[in-house]
C-alpha cells in the first residue's frame, strides 16, 4: 500500500514537473516570438491549469491526510468559481480562464489547509494565477463607441471617453505624454434647462448635475418635449456631461485599484502629416490581487533562504 502510495506521488510529481518545464518553455516562446501570442497564450491557459491542480493534489499525498481534505478544497474553490461565474456572466470562450481561476482557488486552499507551514510561496502563486484571471475576464474596454473597440483622435482634441475625458495634445502642448486623461467636471443644470440630445428635446424638472450617461438622468431630472416650439428650440442647449478639468493621467497609470492601458492599434505611417491616432483604452480592475501574490512569493523565498542560513 505504501509503495503503491509512493508511486503514485512519484508520478504526480514527474507530470507537474514536465508540465512546468513546458510551460516555462511556452513563457520564453511568448517572449521571444509576441507574432503568435494568441496561440501560446491559448495553450497556456489549459497547461497552467493542469498544473496547478497537479500541485494542489500533492499536500494530501504528502502528508497522507485523508481524500476529503482535497475534495473539500475542491468543492469551496468551486464554489467561489460559481459565483464568479455568476455575478460576471462569462462567455463559453472565456471557461478557460474560469477553469485556471478554479485550479488556483483550489490548489490556495489546499495548502493553507492541508499543509499550512513553508507554504507562502505555492500560496502566493496561487493568488498571482487567480487574480491575474479575475484583472483579464473583469477588464473593460472604455475606448468603445457604437461597438467599435478603437477610439480615433485628431491631433489637438479633447473628447469625452467614459467618466473621463481624453486629449491628443499637439506638438506645443505635448510634454512627454502622448495621450492625456483629463477629470470630468459635471456640469450643473438649473430647472427649466432646455437641451437637445440625440434630435430630442428635453427640460429639466430640477436642478442637478450630470452623471456620466445622460440616461442616467432621465428618469428623474428630465422631461422629453414631443413638439417644442420656435422658442423652446432656439435656447435649446446641446446636452453634455461635463467640461474637461485636471490632467489625471499619472493617477490613472499607476493605481493598485483599478488601472489605465492605452494602445496604439492603428497610426498611419505619414503621422505627422495626418495628425491621427487611433488607440484601445482598457480599465484593468483590481491589481492588487496579483502584487499581493508577488509579496507572498517573495517573503516565501526570503523565509527559506532565512531558513537555511539558520540551519547552517
Amino acid at each position: 500500500m505504501q509503495k503503491g502510495r509512493a508511486t503514485f506521488i512519484e508520478i504526480t510529481f514527474f507530470l507537474r514537473n514536465a508540465l512546468l518545464l513546458f510551460a516555462i518553455l511556452t513563457a520564453v516562446s511568448l517572449i521571444l516570438f509576441p507574432q503568435f501570442a494568441d496561440v501560446l497564450v491559448r495553450m497556456g491557459i489549459p497547461l497552467l491549469t493542469l498544473i496547478m491542480f497537479l500541485t494542489g493534489t500533492l499536500p494530501c499525498l504528502k502528508t497522507g491526510k485523508a481524500f476529503w481534505w482535497p475534495i473539500l478544497a475542491f468543492i469551496n474553490a468551486l464554489f467561489l468559481t460559481s459565483l464568479l461565474q455568476y455575478y460576471m456572466q462569462l462567455d463559453p470562450y472565456e471557461y478557460p480562464h474560469l477553469a485556471l481561476f478554479c485550479a488556483s482557488l483550489y490548489t490556495g486552499i489546499a495548502y493553507a489547509v492541508i499543509q499550512p507551514k513553508g507554504t507562502l510561496i505555492i500560496l502566493g502563486i496561487a493568488t498571482i494565477c487567480a487574480g491575474s484571471v479575475y484583472v483579464d475576464i473583469s477588464k473593460e474596454v472604455i475606448s468603445r463607441t457604437n461597438g467599435n473597440d478603437t477610439l480615433y483622435l485628431v491631433k489637438g482634441d479633447t473628447v469625452k471617453m467614459a467618466s473621463y475625458f481624453i486629449c491628443y495634445p499637439s506638438a506645443d502642448e505635448a510634454q512627454g505624454a502622448e495621450i492625456i486623461f483629463l477629470e470630468r467636471i459635471p456640469i450643473r443644470y438649473e430647472k427649466g434647462t432646455i437641451v437637445t440630445f440625440d434630435e430630442m428635446f428635453f427640460k429639466a424638472e430640477e436642478t442637478h448635475y450630470t452623471s456620466e450617461a445622460f440616461f442616467s438622468d432621465v428618469e428623474y431630472a428630465w422631461r422629453r418635449i414631443p413638439f417644442p416650439n420656435k422658442s423652446q428650440k432656439e435656447i435649446a442647449l446641446e446636452w453634455k456631461s461635463g467640461v474637461a478639468g485636471e490632467d489625471i493621467t499619472a493617477s490613472l497609470q499607476h493605481n493598485l485599484w483599478s488601472t489605465i492601458k492605452t494602445e496604439i492599434t492603428a497610426e498611419s505611417k505619414a503621422k505627422n502629416r495626418t495628425n491621427i491616432i487611433a488607440l484601445r483604452v482598457t480599465r484593468y480592475k483590481l491589481k492588487l490581487m496579483i502584487w499581493f501574490g508577488v509579496f507572498l512569493v517573495a517573503f516565501g523565498i526570503i523565509q527559506r533562504i532565512t531558513k537555511r542560513n539558520n540551519y547552517v
